[in-house]
């Protein structure tokens, strides 16, 4: 209810009948004392249901009777702290139109002000300190409304009537430029020319935006790319493009209507959207990948850009590699200075750091593969509420944690890999900001069984009690609560890395769910990783541990000489000896890993630069590939367990395409063995669209259901909510 106007809204709406009264936020929502005749009661009532403002939620509504008061009119209170704190709360929003219309209007007093936003959109999640959401709890508290502003805030016929965030050039937020060499260069409209200049001179421009600082370049000029990779040491990954619009968007890629709607959201995410060929974007935007990462403009500033520029722009996140995203100037001011030519800047305070929201749209459902601005807070409510905190800590990976209240789970924004001292720092004070928005105290914790990640080390070190649940288990409760799978059904849980009950290395799991209980009923036919982690950067030893598992040490010439191209003499030998001793070489059953080696052994990707680059190279492959060639993997039940035999595909030439649509057929085959319907799509796998899209064919022709994630990542960010309702049963 709050952040989206709901005031106002029943402000005008007890006007429109005449009704008096009084409205206020209160820590848990929003509280209503309205009096009149019964039959405009009723309406009221009915209108503040039908008719209320876009974005806002109503969980419960409670009606109690009240004794007559001397009201003379309808009135607006101050907020109050009453009861414990719910996160009721929009999150950021992008400009609406009108004010868009504002900022581009000369008569306009908004004219080209970056900061334009009014009670239906802006920024609110970011700036927020404390509930309620008012002006004074956010970080728009050090800007005093002018006297043309206030006038707005209060009045009833202004779209900017009571909102929270109100500014202009005269009170607002103010712009600043700064060249690297530390000169601060100018203000205000000056600022951002030389911004736009700088940008058309091929400068990297670091700008603080909504929830922290992105880097901008030009996209079409192979040279500032090249320069943003190597200063950023970011040599492969793919960047996100800033685009002008949605004409844009179709000269580029192939845009479908919902991939469409997403872009055009008030959410405005990245949408990942395949390529056309003969794209003014230079190759090195996004080098192996087959889809443009594509972003409107959410924000003034962000219009303001791209208008005057006319281009695409490269738009990555504000960060060294490793280190959690930028969000004050003395942090972009030490770590970027090494990045970025220039800097744009605003002295706005940034509260909660919010990367980008990343969305792909696979069997044209939208799937969230990274949620944070525009998506949070996100809140779920289950069953089996409990008294006190509870918290999903989430995993070391794409990590974000969750919170739980009474029946409510929180989940926190995108994180990220808590690889650096700076990225775990950073984990722990936003779990505490969480806790002190929601005026809860962690009581008690739930975590992977990895005994390395972060997360239990933190849990240790601030002695906070806790449970443990396998990682697939979490990932199966996540796509149980995000796509309300009804019992039983079949859980594909495939991904790259999760610590298996047995101490082996999963990543290719089936389980059978029912009500009572989760059985593992398949996995794969199982390899070792030579060298242990170094195998997940270097694919080309997963593939060495494949052949290793399919035919010992009598690997085919073919191979022999594929071994001798990619590895010296030594480290074959070296190699050989680890996985005959089994000596830093762990098993793993990992259909990540077995992406790894596949892209390897088919020539796509040796090395990986980021994590599942080989993964996605292959993806890019196969939808490129011919549609020649066949395989399947047939299952076979073995102490308790179907495995999917794998090796196969090593007689296939051309293997991209074949690979794809043979795990395919595993999972309509094992469908059919277990006799389940109903099938989960859950794990960092399924991010894979040519892949999932081929699942979901293959089993709607068996006559199956399959489901599959949208609004909790299917990746590793949906960890900890799956670790809270996997607790909650």
């Amino acid at each position: 209810m709050q952040g989206v106007g709901f005031r106002p809204f029943i402000f005008r709406l007890a006007q429109h009948y005449s009704l008096v009264g009084n409205i206020r936020n209160t820590g848990e929502g929003v509280e209503i004392s309205v009096q009149g005749e019964e039959t405009l009661l009723v309406q009221f009532q009915e209108d503040l249901i039908a008719k209320r403002p876009a974005g806002s939620r109503i969980d419960a509504l409670r009606v109690d009777p009240l004794p007559i008061e001397p009201f003379h009119e309808f009135s607006i209170l101050p907020s109050i702290q009453k009861g414990s704190s719910s996160l009721s709360l929009l999150a950021d929003t992008a400009i609406c139109s009108q004010c868009l219309q504002d900022l581009k209007d000369p008569s306009c007093r908004r004219y080209r002000y970056p900061f334009v936003h009014c009670v239906s959109c802006g920024p609110r999640f970011s700036l927020l300190h404390q509930i309620p959401f008012d002006r004074g709890h956010t970080s728009m508290c050090e800007f005093p409304m002018c006297k043309e502003c206030l006038q707005e805030y209060e009045d009833p016929n202004n779209r900017r009537f009571y909102s929270q965030t109100n500014c202009c050039p005269s009170c607002g937020p103010k712009l600043s430029f700064r060249r690297s060499s530390g000169e601060s260069c100018s203000q205000g409209e000056d600022a951002l020319q030389m911004a736009i200049e700088a940008l058309k001179q091929g400068d990297i421009v670091a700008v603080k935006s909504t929830g922290g600082y992105q880097l901008l370049a030009d996209a079409t000029s192979k040279q500032v790319v090249e320069k943003l990779r190597r200063r950023k040491r970011r040599p492969t990954k793919p960047f996100a493009l800033l685009i002008s619009g949605i004409e844009e968007a179709h000269r580029m890629a192939h845009v479908s209507t919902v991939m469409e709607e997403t872009l055009y959201s008030s959410k405005a995410p990245i949408v990942l959207c395949p390529q056309r060929k003969g794209s003014f974007v230079v190759l090195e935007v996004t080098c192996s990948s087959p889809y443009y990462g594509l972003m409107l403009p959410h924000n003034g500033l962000q219009h303001l850009l791209v208008e005057a520029l006319q281009r695409p722009l490269v738009a990555t996140s504000g960060n060294v590699s490793g280190k959690p995203l930028c969000i004050t100037e003395e942090e972009a001011f030490t770590d970027l200075m090494s990045i970025a030519d220039a800097f744009l800047v605003h002295n706005r305070k940034i509260v909660h750091r919010l990367d980008d929201s990343v969305v792909h749209v696979i069997g044209e459902q939208p799937v969230m593969i990274r949620r944070a601005r525009g998506y949070i807070p996100y809140v779920l409510e289950m069953e089996g509420s409990k008294e006190g905190g509870v918290l999903g800590t989430g995993s070391h990976m794409k990590n974000t944690f969750a919170l739980a209240k009474g029946p409510s789970i929180y989940m926190s924004q995108h994180i990220g890999d808590l690889e650096s001292v700076a990225a775990c720092q950073s984990y722990e004070k936003e779990i505490e900001k969480w806790e002190n928005l929601l005026s809860l105290k962690v009581e008690t914790a739930i975590c992977d069984m990895h005994p390395q990640y972060h997360p239990r080390q933190y849990l240790e070190r601030k002695k906070i009690s806790f449970e443990e649940v396998q990682h697939h288990h979490a990932h199966i409760f996540s796509g149980k609560i995000d796509t309300k799978i009804p019992y039983p059904f079949l859980a594909i849980t495939w991904d790259g890395t999760g610590w298996g009950e047995d101490g082996t290395i999963w990543g290719g799991e089936g389980f059978a769910v029912t009500e009572k209980e989760m059985t593992r009923v398949s996995t794969i036919h199982p390899f070792r990783l030579p060298g242990a982690e170094a195998a997940v950067k270097e694919p080309r030893r997963a593939a060495l541990g494949m052949l290793f598992a399919a035919y010992g040490e009598s690997i085919p010439p073919k191979y022999r000489q594929w071994l001798r191209e990619q590895f010296t003499e030594q480290e074959i030998d070296w190699l050989l000896h680890a996985l005959q001793k089994g000596v830093q070489s762990p098993i793993t059953t990992s259909i990540g890993r077995l992406f790894d080696g596949i892209s390897a052994l088919s020539g796509t990707c040796l090395h990986s630069h980021f994590e599942g680059e080989a993964a996605v190279c292959l993806e890019a492959r196969a939808l490129h590939a011919p549609s020649t060639g066949t395989c399947t993997f047939p299952l076979f039940y073995q102490d308790g367990l179907w495995i999917l035999d794998w090796r196969p595909i090593l007689d296939v030439v051309e293997m991209a395409r074949p690979f794809h649509q043979a795990l395919a057929g595993s999972v309509a085959a094992l469908a059919k063995h277990t006799g389940l319907k109903n099938v989960l799509l859950t794990g960092g796998v399924m991010q894979n669209k040519f892949l999932a899209e081929q699942i979901i064919d293959v089993l709607r022709l068996q006559g199956c259901v399959p489901y599959w994630h949208e609004n909790i990542p299917p990746n590793d960010g949906g960890l900890s909510v799956g670790q809270i309702a996997a607790m909650r049963g």
